[in-house]
């Protein structure tokens, strides 16, 4: 706002000096000249008032009332102001013309700016919507002073004519490159990609089985959403397809990649996040280390996962793509420890605390050290009934809980998650040692009920291996209340005549 107030400034007064006001003329008509050049300059910035703010993944477009309505109040005020200096009614006519070519080409570039920064540009496309108004301010002073300044004589025209074009050759070239290479054009990443947006995105519940605030389990609403697109597995395969169709680049490729990672998080499928966020694309893709580093520290200790452990490793030697931020390159730095210490390999987790030493200047945050682990058979199995029944539309996960020695955060990490067999039953294998937490998703319809046999925070280690849990059992038909000390007061739950349809969850 302020920038483009000061090139409304700049032009007026550029336009005051090359229209040279009669010195003969009036108080009142100077005024009213500058006056009009003044209005003149604010209508010339309107063309870029969208370059600092704007709601969605681009700027909106000026619509095509606001573009009219810019330049034929361009157009007035250029014949009014030039007529109200004595200058050529003619030549203001001309120029009025000429601004609103490059008016409506400038406020292009919010929307190009963007795009530019999202493909890649980051430096490019900031620094396009910062000078677009100064851009624009400047081109319009010279056009005036080539229809206006005597010394430019007959060129003075062809001149002005060339700076418009140079407007509209350059919107139109960088449009055209971006629209067939990167992919602009859609509004949204919801419109490229083809799938609903976060409106349709459905909603689910979870049942957090820990001790909160004096109950024994704790629900929590879900929305599969992003900020602009529906999660739905259906959505997440789309978005896959669309990053592998597009080569992992173009304007919504940042975006479409966010959601894919944050989805299949969101659905407790720890293999496909996993592999979301391992992903490497040389010059375009590098892996989302810390969320990578938390999968594997928290999930099942095996050798699949400990030669996914090294595959990221490798990523982070062969590139420096991710470890831009000095506070961010340290949580990735001790991930990587923790990782290695929780498959009990000591050089591993030595080599990257080793690392942090090189952030010593620059961060003073405390390094968390994780223990050796040497345990790694730990197991957690239970089973899971609705209604009387398994549960076979409920997903269990199980999260390791952990406490930060630095702040004193608890964080839940995804370990593992499954879907009931046809008994009900679920276990969870290969844990090493830690506090885990048991959690259940659903639709709301299925777990708004009353919960019973809820585990609370599980302690698993060489004390104690294995965690042989009794049924957790959900009753549908209650309404939620605070518990009470003798459920076997409460009414049994009818149990439906005929089953409901299993909630469409990525099974694997």
């Amino acid at each position: 706002m302020l920038s483009r107030a000061a090139c409304a400034l700049g032009l007026a007064a550029a336009l005051w000096l090359l229209l040279e006001p009669e010195k003969n003329a009036s108080t009142a008509r100077r005024v009213l000249t500058a006056a009009l050049l003044a209005a003149l300059g604010a209508t010339a910035m309107s063309w870029t008032r969208a370059v600092l703010a704007f709601p969605d993944t681009l700027p909106p477009e000026i619509a095509p009332g606001s573009a009219l309505a810019a330049a034929s109040a361009g157009m007035a005020l250029a014949v009014a102001a030039f007529a109200a200096a004595g200058a050529s009614a003619r030549r203001a006519a001309a120029f009025g013309a000429l601004l609103a070519a490059m008016g409506f080409c400038a406020s292009r570039w919010p929307q190009l700016a963007r795009a530019v920064e999202l493909s890649g540009g980051v430096f490019a496309g900031p620094a396009a919507a910062a000078l677009l108004p100064w851009a624009l301010a400047a081109s319009a002073a010279l056009c005036a002073a080539a229809l206006t300044r005597p010394e430019f004589g007959r060129r003075g025209p062809a001149l002005a004519l060339a700076v418009a074009a140079f407007w509209a050759a350059g919107t139109l070239a960088v449009e055209a490159s971006l629209t067939r290479w990167w992919g602009f054009g859609p509004r949204s990443l919801a419109e490229a990609a083809g799938i609903p947006t976060n409106e349709e995105a459905p909603r689910l519940t979870v049942l957090r089985l820990s001790p909160n605030r004096g109950r024994s389990y704790r629900r929590e609403p879900l929305r599969m959403a992003g900020e602009g697109v529906d999660l739905s597995p259906d959505s997440l395969e789309r978005l896959d397809e669309f990053l592998r169709r597009t080569n992992y680049r173009g304007v919504f490729a940042a975006e479409a990649l966010a959601d894919l990672r944050l989805g299949w998080r969101q659905w407790w499928d720890p293999e496909r996040a996993l592999a979301a966020d391992m992903l490497v694309v040389p010059g375009r893709v590098h892996p989302d280390y810390r969320a990578a580093l938390a999968l594997l520290r928290a999930g099942p200790i095996t050798r699949e996962r400990r030669a996914a452990l090294a595959r990221l490793d490798a990523a982070a030697q062969a590139s420096s793509a991710g470890f831009e931020d000095v506070d961010e390159s340290q949580y990735i730095f001790e991930g990587f420890a923790a990782a290695y210490a929780r498959f009990n390999d000591e050089d591993g987790e030595r080599r990257w605390l080793y690392r942090t030493d090189s952030l010593w200047a620059f961060s003073d945050r405390k390094v968390e050290i994780t223990p050796l682990d040497e345990f790694h058979s730990g197991r957690v199995a239970g089973s899971v009934l609705l209604d009387g029944r398994p549960a076979l539309a409920v997903r269990v996960g199980l999260f390791l809980v952990e406490t930060s020695s630095a702040t004193g955060a608890t964080t839940r990490l995804l370990s593992q998650a499954a879907f009931p067999d046809e008994n009900g039953a679920f276990s969870f294998d290969h844990l090493s040692s830690g506090i885990y937490e048991l959690s259940l998703m659903g639709r709301v319809s299925d777990l708004n009920g009353r919960l019973s046999q809820s585990p609370g925070l599980l302690q698993i280690g060489e004390m104690t291996p294995d965690a042989i849990l009794p049924p957790i059992r959900i009753d549908r038909d209650v309404l939620p209340a605070p518990e009470a000390f003798s459920p076997s007061g409460l009414p049994q739950a009818p149990t439906p005549e005929i089953p409901e349809q299993a909630l469409r969850l990525p099974r694997r």
